[in-house]
């Protein structure tokens, strides 16, 4: 049995191919230590994907990615803000357990400072992202 804890930093492989392919994954980043905040009654945690940039298809600049910013990435790659996800942290535990996500280490930080910079200032992160994400974030700080 893997262990995993969705702690900031945390990347992993997560099934999210198109209709063709719906076996194909994507590295996604998580952005918080589990949180309980605002309305959500289960401690949950704010994903990321990445995508791989294509010449011929418009792609957020928020923040893009290199070959060598992590071991999976192995193209120049973006942050898919506009499809984060805010999910259940257990339900990212167990789905490690049964096989389904992938664990691929943690990110730098120096990377991964990158990465939540590019959602605040991303056009195309939800209202309802970026309220849980500044929750988390002013949470953390509180506890320090």
């Amino acid at each position: 049995m893997k262990l995993f804890v969705p702690y900031r930093r945390a990347a992993l492989l997560v099934p999210s191919g198109p209709a063709h392919d719906p076996d194909q994954k994507h590295l996604f980043i998580v952005l918080n230590d589990p949180a309980q905040v605002l309305a959500y009654e289960d401690k949950h945690s704010l994903l990321v994907g990445v995508t791989t940039i294509h010449a011929d298809i418009p792609h957020d600049p928020a923040c893009e990615l290199h070959p060598g910013d992590h071991p999976f990435i192995r193209h120049r790659s973006c942050v898919f803000y506009a499809q984060a996800r805010i999910e259940i942290s257990q339900k990212l535990i167990d789905g490690v357990k049964r096989g389904i996500f992938a664990p691929q280490g943690m990110l730098a930080e120096d990377i991964f400072a990158r990465v939540c910079h590019g959602l605040t200032v991303s056009r195309f992160a939800t209202p309802k992202v970026l309220a849980f994400y500044d929750a988390v974030t002013r949470a953390a700080r509180e506890k320090e």
